[in-house]
């Protein structure tokens, strides 16, 4: 008997074609609008076509290719692979790529239609566009990768995707500080800022009445949140997500380590918790005393804020209280950092910073901060394995291939250290 499930207006049939060598259900699947007014018409429509789908894929005259529109095939894809294989972050920026790149020009295509001349058309168009190469391999993935489930469920005789040609993409440039830079921003997080302050207009509790203020100029402080963060992040080289979702649980005073065991991550909702991507990713990071200390420091100060901040505190308390991020709001007291606040505030330290105290600090992205972290350690020159570990890559491959230039300045100095050992003259 084939199933029925309804989502909005449209009913989707699935209806089992037996099993492959592998024992394996081979599910063949249809989208269907009835046409009928009323509800009684419709269950009665929607009942005999799927009684007709059934009858089709028995009889072996239904080819689910020339049936299923793209959009349909992404729906199934959610369905039955994406939402219990991919996290809900990875998704939602899935789909949301799908809906504003793809769909347009074969949303509503038969999957059997679509030809490799259409998806090089919908290439040639995001060039025009301006997407860097890169870009356009990534985001066409996700259709070669819905495709190929298609041909291995048997609604496509091929992936016509891989017939396509994609533009060549060069490595991007890895962007980091020197160790003096780093040093420089770490001084930045610490000076005290002017703020030129736009002429508004206030209102008087007492009488209502409007009036002007002037243009003005305040001294603001870097708010200590934000502080321990960059710090921390150019002592670890962990990444943003990592940062927002720490837990003071996850932080070992005692023996001087910080646990990476969850990541805040947006979502079309907003934000979730979630686990580390790869199991590499799950990792214990030591750091030194002078960091432990500091975090010491901070965790009394915003023990401190949460209880001046009373009924606006919105984190534990009490015994539960190591249940709270590392890293809250200084706006929404208990809340986490959110991760897209991150980049505005670190390019602001730096543009601050080098128009009021002259400062030669390079605008690099705030990722660039991981890989900081991981060149100094390279030049000092720490085990790559270690510098893996720290990263959480999954492989140290990945660690060799992305740092790969500094680590040949290592192998170069170490080539010369060698031959200084062994000179004989």
């Amino acid at each position: 008997m084939a199933s029925i499930k309804k989502r909005g207006d449209k009913y989707y049939f699935s209806v089992s074609a037996g099993r492959d060598l592998t024992g394996k259900q081979i599910m063949k699947y249809k989208t269907y609008i009835p046409k009928g007014k009323t509800t009684a018409a419709i269950r009665r429509e929607v009942e005999k076509a799927a009684l007709d789908f059934e009858d089709e894929v028995k009889n072996g005259q239904y080819l689910d290719g020339e049936h299923m529109a793209f959009a349909d095939l992404v729906t199934h894809w959610k369905d039955n692979y994406a939402s219990t294989n991919l996290a809900q972050s990875t998704l939602d920026s899935y789909l949301a790529i799908l809906k504003g790149r793809f769909y347009p020009a074969i949303g509503n295509m038969k999957i059997a239609k679509i030809t490799a001349l259409h998806l090089q058309n919908i290439i040639k168009g995001m060039l025009d566009q301006g997407l860097s190469p890169a870009t356009v391999r990534r985001e066409f993935s996700i259709v070669s990768g819905i495709l190929a489930k298609a041909y291995k469920w048997g609604l496509v005789v091929e992936n016509v995707a891989r017939r396509c040609e994609l533009p060549k993409s060069e490595k991007p440039e890895i962007r980091f500080w020197t160790a003096d830079q780093a040093r420089d921003f770490l001084k930045a997080l610490n000076l005290s800022y002017r703020h030129k302050c736009k002429p508004q207009w206030r209102t008087l509790s007492k009488t209502g009445k409007d009036y002007p203020v002037p243009r003005y100029e305040r001294e603001y402080y870097i708010p200590r949140v934000w502080r321990e963060y960059f710090s921390l992040e150019l002592h670890t080289g962990m990444r943003r997500g990592e940062l927002c979702g720490l837990r003071w649980q996850d932080v070992d005073f005692e023996n001087r380590t910080i646990s990476v065991n969850q990541v805040l991550a947006k979502v079309d909702q907003g934000y979730i918790v979630k686990e580390p991507k790869t199991k590499s990713s799950k990792r214990t990071i030591s750091v030194s005393k002078d960091v432990i200390d500091s975090l010491k420091s901070w965790k009394k100060e915003q023990m401190e804020n949460s209880m001046q901040a009373g009924d606006l505190w919105s984190g534990k308390r009490g015994s539960l209280y190591d249940q709270n991020y590392v890293f809250t709001s200084p706006d929404y007291p208990g809340r986490p950092i959110y991760p897209d606040s991150v980049g505005d505030r670190f390019h602001r330290i730096i543009k601050d910073y080098n128009e009021q105290y002259g400062g030669h600090i390079p605008d690099i992205n705030f990722h660039g901060t991981r890989h900081t972290s991981a060149t100094l350690l390279i030049s000092e020159g720490v085990d790559v394995v270690e510098v893996s570990h720290r990263l959480g890559h999954s492989r140290t491959s990945t660690t060799e291939d992305v740092y790969a230039h500094q680590l040949r300045k290592v192998d170069e100095h170490v080539a010369v250290v060698l031959d200084n050992i062994l000179q004989t003259n």
